[in-house]
């Protein structure tokens, strides 16, 4: 499974914006159908479209005087730092259901003591 195509499209849009002309005429001058070029950059960023953040990051943090390749593109990626989640509070025990709890433990543990004792006078 490749990258979505709409994915690729928008990657070569921010790329196209950023460095115009460098970009665009990269594939011109090789006659390589840029529909052939964008199928590679599907294929070689494939796996990625359940980590976002990774192509996020490339894109924040392109090279500002060179174009990237579609493996620089990648190797950017790769080094994106993981998200961070932030740990939901604590849940906080309900008083009541403490107390019963306590109580069943309690008297499971009164019942075998006292069937430990019965057992013992054997």
């Amino acid at each position: 499974m490749s990258l979505p195509m709409t994915w690729i499209d928008k990657i070569f849009e921010k790329l196209t914006l950023t460095y115009g002309r460098e970009f665009v005429s990269r594939w011109d001058n090789c006659g390589i159908p840029i529909a052939d070029v964008k199928a590679d950059w599907a294929h070689e960023l494939d796996g990625f479209e359940n980590h976002a953040y990774c192509i996020k990051h490339a894109l924040s943090n392109l090279n500002p005087d060179k174009a990237p390749t579609v493996l620089q593109f990648k190797a950017i990626c790769q080094k994106a730092p993981p998200p961070i989640f932030k740990s939901l509070p604590q849940p906080k025990p309900d008083p009541n259901k403490v107390k019963a709890e306590i109580a069943k433990l309690k008297s499971k543990f009164t019942t075998t003591k006292a069937h430990d004792h019965d057992q013992r006078q054997d």
